[in-house]
């Protein structure tokens, strides 16, 4: 489970995930290819839906259930909903809480291969007002006083 843990030097909050050494990717062989997947196999291509946990978001596509982007909870968050906060002083060392948040993924096209760069003008615009819907949406929430938007690529992401 994760959690926020406040060091007693720093007085910085930091987030302590332990799941997310169970990603696939951080035990990949150097030069390994999981970013160069088949589409077939690729949990992010059209068709493959079914390999990542539920939607949170889809911007919909001109054919019945297609679509243009996706948005779906990381399979190793670093951060996750909770009832409580679950604060308290660990033996007067440090603060800790439940990591209290939301770890989302943004599959920017059908296609894992595919690069915003190389999209036309107008896919571009469906992915941008997907991160603002997913945004606006997260920062409705009183108990998120933070909302970060990063990008990985490649195999090591």
């Amino acid at each position: 489970m994760p959690e926020l843990r406040r060091g007693p030097t720093t007085d910085r909050w930091v987030i302590v995930a332990p799941e997310r050494a169970r990603r696939p990717s951080d035990f990949a062989q150097k030069g390994s290819k999981l970013s160069e997947q088949p589409p077939a196999s690729c949990p992010f291509c059209s068709g493959n839906e079914h390999m990542t946990p539920g939607e949170i978001y889809r911007h919909p596509g001109a054919g019945n259930g297609s679509w243009k982007v996706r948005v779906v909870p990381n399979k190793f968050p670093a951060l996750q909903e909770y009832e409580d906060l679950g604060r308290e002083a660990i033996a007067g060392f440090f603060d800790r809480m439940n990591g209290v948040g939301a770890h989302e993924v943004v599959i920017e096209t059908p296609e894992h291969c595919q690069q915003i760069q190389d999209l036309p003008l107008r896919e571009v615009e469906w992915i941008v007002e997907t991160y603002i819907q997913r945004l606006t949406d997260l920062l409705k929430n009183p108990r998120f006083r933070y909302v970060l938007l990063f990008k990985n690529h490649g195999k090591e992401a």
